[in-house]
């Protein structure tokens, strides 16, 4: 299988793209890297291997001229997070919306059969009913969720108007160690603050909740996506634990002192704005449909922070 990835010098797309090298499929990654970095990918004994192309999505002459031959398209690159949608909005909808209407093109003119699209449960706003299934209203309260939105229907008229094969992926809060780790997400910027000996930054109550998946698992369900069959037009929650800001911080603090006998203390913010208070995924349509099952727990995933924050530093 020769896969078209988007993204594939950032965090997700980078461990999707040794994946795929390390089952003896093709990766051909298109990046700006304004966020990414390929360094990460080419110094990984199989990412060395992949094709990456610097380049912008949004320049519809490239992905043709790139992913000529390719099978599938697994869609990553973003301006990702609410705080830079907000900060950038311009950029939020030109890369996220217009861009993915430019892979949908490409796909659409080279005749590939897939394309699977990285959505977000930003997607659903605040929850009408728990657990959220993927037939809850998208009612996002950010620009970030916004364009996803967008993204999911551009994507989804492809497969209702030229049959493309189309999946959407709706994340929940990813954090762990892919080909890198990146720190500003909620599980790993409480390793870094507890290894810095500083204090966990709690927003609010900390009593809202979240679902955390691992990187691990969320390239797991990218590879399923790609290659099971009669799932086009479909969309699925991809998710892991479903657990409260204060009780990641309680495990975050107890982790710390099993691996490295330190202790680790948490204080409360000012609550952001623009966040969902509590949240939670039902998962049976993609362990039915697509045999999904996770291979990580957060106690496990923040030990194995903890070890690559030693190991790096």
């Amino acid at each position: 299988m020769k896969v078209g990835v988007t993204g594939g010098a950032g965090y997700i797309g980078s461990t999707l793209v040794t994946k795929l090298l390390s089952q003896g499929d093709q990766a051909v990654s298109v990046d700006n890297q304004s966020i990414g970095d390929y360094n990460f990918l080419k110094a990984h004994p199989v990412g060395v291997k992949s094709k990456c192309v610097e380049g912008d999505i949004r320049d519809l002459k490239l992905l043709e001229e790139v992913w000529e031959g390719c099978d599938t398209i697994a869609h990553l690159a973003a301006l990702p997070g609410l705080v830079r949608c907000r900060e950038h909005p311009e950029e939020a909808v030109s890369v996220n919306i217009y861009g993915t209407y430019q892979v949908m093109e490409a796909a659409r003119k080279l005749d590939i059969k897939r394309v699977v699209f990285c959505s977000s449960a930003a997607t659903y706003g605040v929850p009408v009913k728990m657990p959220v299934t993927e037939d809850h209203p998208q009612k996002p309260l950010n620009l970030y969720g916004v364009t996803k939105v967008a993204g999911e229907q551009v994507i989804d008229t492809y497969w209702d108007n030229y049959g493309i094969e189309t999946v959407n992926l709706r994340f929940g809060n990813i954090y762990g160690v892919g080909v890198f780790t990146r720190w500003d997400t909620v599980i790993p910027k409480f390793v870094n603050q507890a290894m810095n000996g500083e204090s966990l930054t709690v927003y609010g109550d900390g009593e809202y909740s979240r679902d955390f998946v691992h990187v691990q698992d969320i390239t797991k369900a990218m590879m399923l996506s790609l290659t099971t069959e009669g799932i086009g037009g479909e969309a699925f929650n991809v998710g892991g634990e479903t657990l409260s800001i204060n009780q990641l911080a309680e495990i975050v603090k107890e982790e710390i002192a099993n691996e490295t006998g330190g202790k680790a203390e948490a204080v409360n913010t000012a609550p952001r704005p623009g966040e969902t208070k509590l949240f939670s995924y039902d998962l049976a349509k993609i362990r039915g449909k697509l045999g999904f099952v996770n291979d990580w727990t957060v106690r496990k995933g923040v030990k194995q922070l903890i070890q690559y924050w030693v190991k790096e530093r």
